[in-house]
C-alpha cells in the first residue's frame, strides 16, 4: 500500500512532465556550467602562479607581465563564478517555479470549488425556509 504522500509525489511528477519544462540538465546548460567551473579553476591557478612570478624578479617589465596574468586570472575567476552560479541556480529555480505554479493551481481549485453544506445548516447565511426535521 502506498502512502498518500507517494501518490501525491507521483501525481506531481506526472503533471510536471505535462508542463513540458525543459530538463535542467540539458546539454547547453551543462556545457556553460562546466565552462564556468573550468574558468573558476583556471583563474585560481593563474592567480596563484602569477604571485611568485611577480616576486621572483626585480625587472619591472616581468613584474608587470605577471601582474597582468594575475589580473586576468582574477577576471576569469569572477566570470567563471558568475556563469557557474547562473547555470547551477537555473535548474533549481525552474523546478521551484514549476512547484509554485502547481501549488497555486491546486489552491485555486480548492478555493473555487463549492464548499459542502452540512445537512440542516442554512445556506449563504440565509435562514432555512423549509421546516426543520424533527
Amino acid at each position: 500500500m502506498t502512502a498518500p504522500s507517494d501518490a501525491r509525489a507521483d501525481r506531481f511528477v506526472r503533471e510536471l512532465a505535462e508542463l513540458k519544462i525543459p530538463d535542467p540538465a540539458a546539454a547547453r546548460a551543462t556545457l556553460w556550467l562546466r565552462l564556468g567551473g573550468l574558468l573558476m579553476a583556471a583563474g585560481l591557478v593563474l592567480g596563484a602562479l602569477a604571485f611568485p612570478l611577480a616576486h621572483a624578479t626585480d625587472n619591472s617589465l616581468a613584474q608587470g607581465d605577471a601582474l597582468a596574468i594575475g589580473l586576468g586570472g582574477i577576471a576569469a575567476t569572477v566570470v567563471g563564478g558568475a556563469l557557474f552560479l547562473r547555470y547551477s541556480l537555473t535548474g533549481f529555480l525552474r523546478f521551484w517555479l514549476a512547484r509554485q505554479s502547481f501549488d497555486l493551481d491546486r489552491l485555486g481549485e480548492r478555493l473555487t470549488a463549492p464548499a459542502p453544506v452540512p445537512e440542516g445548516e442554512p445556506r449563504n447565511g440565509l435562514p432555512r425556509t423549509d421546516p426543520a426535521p424533527r
